[in-house]
């Protein structure tokens, strides 16, 4: 059986903000508060739609890219 691997480029803030919004959820008085529960909840489904591969193909690794540029 022959292996496909399929790169997907993302900007690496989107998974910061999706971690630090992982960590807001910890916090158990704002999920007593509806309203801001509510909105919290709003941008993570944006955030889930952003960082969609749009495959259910199971994701093998994850690691982030730097990329270099040279004046010379």
């Amino acid at each position: 059986m022959k292996t496909k691997i399929t790169k997907t480029k993302q900007e690496f803030c989107w998974h910061f903000i999706d971690v630090y919004l992982e960590l807001l959820l910890q916090i158990h008085s704002i999920r007593e508060d509806d309203v801001f529960f509510e909105k919290l909840h709003d941008i993570r489904n944006y955030l889930d739609e952003k960082l969609s591969l749009g495959s259910e193909e199971e994701i093998v690794d994850t690691y982030i890219v730097v990329l270099q540029q040279s004046e010379n």
